[in-house]
């Protein structure tokens, strides 16, 4: 199978070249060399290691613990609010940034456990953090000077993890990145031409025929992305049309939390030391996009290495398709 393929939000090109694995499973087995596994005696998150972090920016407390999730400056940041961005003081041909606070980066740990994986944790405790998500965009929601704020998952040394106990980051950025803004004005402009929200045609497509289709409840549905970047690239997309992550209930929050294990149960059973990166993609502080956009997750598993062609061209190859993906989820699931 040789097929090119678009993605239909933003038109990214992706290869699904089936031939170029000698078999379909050939990668499944392929892993990065992880490093060995962390002492939870040496793990700064695990409880009674408070002092090794930053003062906790938010703690959600239980009877039961001190604390049940903890969010945290990075210790490490790739950027911050006291930073200020570099002003190119030549008169090359080089666009010049203007100085302004760079944004914040924050380590949101899961657990007071020393937990690996998502899937060791409870329903309820991932509803849980999926709840401080929440409440971290409405809190920077606050900050006039921010405008987006990233929140994604790196599990495993392939995906850019350095630490094993379970956590997610979040980024708060002045401005939005060029690929929310490449979503924004591709879903925008099809609003304007069909008056209807891309993100919802796509979701009635991906049921009706079922073919991507990998995981479904009352209010969210995972499906193989079309041009997915990588084997078994899904995306978790609520039912019902909602431009922000703000907006989530409790109800479905725990919704969500039952689909994201599942899938990353399955996607265990299928490779092994399995790493990933998981995205939440929501709209913009401050712009009105509510008509069109439709916030979502995308779970993308490091199988295989960019190489020249993708960092050349910027475009991708996949070696295992889409609907074969699919298939394979949901009989792991079984």
């Amino acid at each position: 199978m040789f097929e090119l393929r678009r993605d239909p939000i933003v038109g990214r090109q992706v290869f699904i070249a089936e031939d170029r694995a000698s078999r379909p499973n050939d990668f499944l087995e392929r892993d990065s060399a992880d490093s060995a596994d962390q002492s939870p005696a040496d793990c700064p998150f695990c409880a009674g290691h408070e002092e090794q972090t930053p003062e906790a920016e938010l703690e959600v407390s239980a009877a039961t613990s001190s604390w049940q999730v903890r969010v945290v400056p990075n210790k490490f940041p790739a950027l911050s609010l006291n930073q200020q961005a570099f002003a190119p003081q030549d008169t090359s041909s080089l666009e010049s940034v203007p100085q302004m606070p760079l944004g914040a980066h924050e380590v949101i740990i899961e657990t007071p456990r020393h937990v690996q994986d998502i899937t060791e944790l409870s329903p309820d405790e991932v509803a849980r953090v999926l709840r401080v998500y929440r409440q971290r965009l409405r809190d920077w929601s606050e900050h006039d000077s921010i405008r987006y704020v990233s929140i994604f998952k790196n599990v495993g040394v392939a995906a850019g993890a350095s630490l094993e106990h379970a956590h997610s980051q979040l980024i708060a950025l002045p401005d939005v990145p060029p690929a929310i803004i490449a979503e924004l004005g591709s879903a925008e402009y099809y609003f304007a031409k069909h008056r209807k929200c891309i993100f919802c045609q796509v979701l009635t497509e991906e049921l009706s025929h079922g073919k991507r289709l990998v995981f479904e409840n009352e209010s969210f549905v995972a499906f193989c992305a079309y041009a997915g970047r990588q084997p078994y690239e899904t995306w978790i997309v609520p039912r019902d049309h909602n431009a922000q992550f703000e907006h989530l209930t409790n109800e479905e929050s725990l919704q969500l939390a039952a689909v994201i294990q599942r899938l990353v149960r399955s996607l265990r059973s299928r490779l092994s030391r399995l790493s990933y990166n998981l995205m939440l993609h929501t709209s913009p502080f401050r712009q009105d996009a509510a008509d069109y956009y439709h916030w979502h997750f995308e779970l993308v598993p490091r199988c295989t290495q960019l190489a020249g062609f993708e960092w050349g061209t910027g475009m991708f190859i996949n070696p295992l398709s889409p609907e074969r993906a699919a298939a394979a989820l949901v009989a792991s699931a079984q």
